[in-house]
């Protein structure tokens, strides 16, 4: 999944190559992709409109339209965006094309889970109910020891879980989650309320710095994600436990292992974390 430094990285690169520019056309290769309004409604809604913003928040992301239009991707676990010169063929996956003055962006995914919404006058849609619910992004100065420790403290939940929670930690997921605790030094499983203030102060810091530098490497490229252009990311370069069960721990040499929590996959090193 997408996780804030993918979604950062391709509103860096879409930003600066399709501001005020207009959108010339939209078509829909798969309808159920358009989550609202219909997919008619939503590409006649669009249309002559000029993009004058592009921003994020946690794994949204949005380009701000004129007329107080906001289009929303929601990437889900494997959409992605690749920007192309006008005559390009589309994606083998790609299920929404939006052409922009020189430009198609292809709204690509594999898994046909990722969704586009149109939000008009900053009305509140109910089937958005998780963007209104969002926590702090790590990565903000109020992410700090008090705001974590405040919202982990007397949990029985996993420390993993509450990680992957938006509501506590948005933007958070798999890959950065799994490597934050193991720079921390804590188990993904162990319960929240076990861990000390000592501990949730480094897991703020480990959790900062992951993120930022994976941000600064233009997100992780282990499964379905791309930068708009096409090439990969580079933090999969520095990634220590995450899509390394069985090999060999970077510090100590133990096995790294691979465990199930809930629906997801966990990896953490059995003598590094405790």
């Amino acid at each position: 999944m997408p996780e804030l430094p993918e979604v950062e990285t391709i509103k860096r690169e879409l930003k600066p190559k399709i501001i005020n520019k207009k959108i010339l056309a939209c078509i829909t290769l798969r309808d159920d992709v358009i989550a609202y309004p219909k997919p008619k409604a939503f590409c006649r809604a669009i249309l002559n409109e000029r993009v004058i913003d592009v921003t994020r928040k946690a794994k949204y992301l949005f380009l701000e339209l004129t007329n107080e239009k906001q289009i929303v991707f929601h990437f889900r676990l494997s959409g992605t965006i690749s920007l192309r010169k006008i005559c390009t063929k589309p994606d083998r996956f790609t299920r929404v094309i939006i052409k922009i003055n020189g430009y198609q962006l292809f709204f690509n995914e594999p898994r046909a889970l990722g969704r586009l919404y149109l939000l008009k006058n900053k009305r509140r849609l109910p089937i958005l109910k998780g963007l209104y619910n969002l926590g702090l992004e790590p990565i903000v100065d109020e992410f700090d020891l008090s705001y974590l420790r405040n919202k982990i403290k007397g949990r029985k939940a996993k420390i993993k879980a509450l990680l992957l929670d938006q509501s506590i930690c948005a933007g958070v997921g798999n890959i950065y989650s799994d490597e934050a605790l193991f720079h921390a030094g804590i188990r993904p499983l162990r319960r929240a309320k076990r861990i000390t203030i000592r501990e949730t102060a480094k897991l703020v810091r480990t959790l900062k710095h992951v993120i930022q530098k994976g941000i600064d490497n233009y997100g992780t490229s282990v499964s379905d994600y791309h930068r708009t252009d096409g090439k990969d990311g580079n933090f999969q370069k520095f990634l220590y436990v995450y899509g390394k069960e069985d090999e060999p721990c970077k510090v100590c040499g133990t096995k790294i292992v691979l465990t199930k929590l809930g629906n997801r996959s966990t990896r953490y090193c059995p003598k590094c974390q405790k």
